[in-house]
């Protein structure tokens, strides 16, 4: 059996036509009990103003699978959602086969969330840790060597920044070669390329120590 909690009559419709007689529809939110069922799912939509303290407060206590649908999923709701307990994520009107997948995976102790949403999560976690070594990297120039990186990326030419910092073009020059093997970059250009990849700016300057 399956407990569905949920004020939308269209996700009902399209649940009974489903699970048929194992689906159950409360309207509002209950505990999970087990005598309702190993599944419970929650229409994110219908208890929104409540949804996080709910979950957060029975998912990771119960033998109960929670699962969250939502009428227009995104990686930050789902995100949240597994870090509250939920064992699954997924579009409110997805298809049946992925419902029945769903439905499996949790009656096994397993997790179910979009494919789609995970590729998206991991690369957003993949940017993230690039971005933490860009940032690193950046940490071993020196204190005229990063004055000089965010000059030449804000487009500023050697004879400018020569001018800027009171050294020679020649000095400016020799620092610019030290950055580009600290951060194997091979020219100006794409170190401005590096630059904009990690969205680092001008104000990012002082937090690179």
């Amino acid at each position: 059996m399956i407990l569905l909690c949920s004020e939308s009559k269209s996700l009902n419709r399209h649940l009974e036509k489903i699970f048929g007689d194992k689906l159950v529809i409360r309207s509002s939110l209950v505990e999970p009990d087990v005598s309702n069922g190993k599944i419970q799912l929650i229409h994110a939509a219908s208890y929104s103003d409540r949804l996080a303290e709910w979950v957060e407060a029975f998912a990771k206590s119960t033998p109960v699978a929670i699962g969250v649908t939502s009428d227009v999923p995104d990686v930050a709701e789902m995100l949240n959602c597994a870090h509250w307990g939920a064992k699954a994520y997924c579009n409110s009107y997805m298809a049946d086969t992925y419902y029945l997948q769903l439905q499996r995976l949790l009656e096994n102790d397993q997790t179910w969330y979009p494919p789609a949403l995970l590729s998206q999560a991991l690369e957003v976690a993949r940017k993230s840790l690039n971005r933490s070594n860009a940032f690193n990297a950046l940490s071993q120039l020196t204190a005229r060597e990063k004055e000089i990186t965010f000059a030449v990326a804000d487009g500023k030419s050697n004879k400018v920044v020569a001018q800027q910092y009171g050294i020679s073009e020649r000095t400016v020059k020799a620092h610019l070669t030290s950055i580009f093997d600290k951060l194997k970059v091979k020219d100006r250009v794409a170190l401005v390329i590096y630059l904009n990849q990690f969205n680092f700016r001008q104000e990012d300057k002082s937090a690179v120590s």
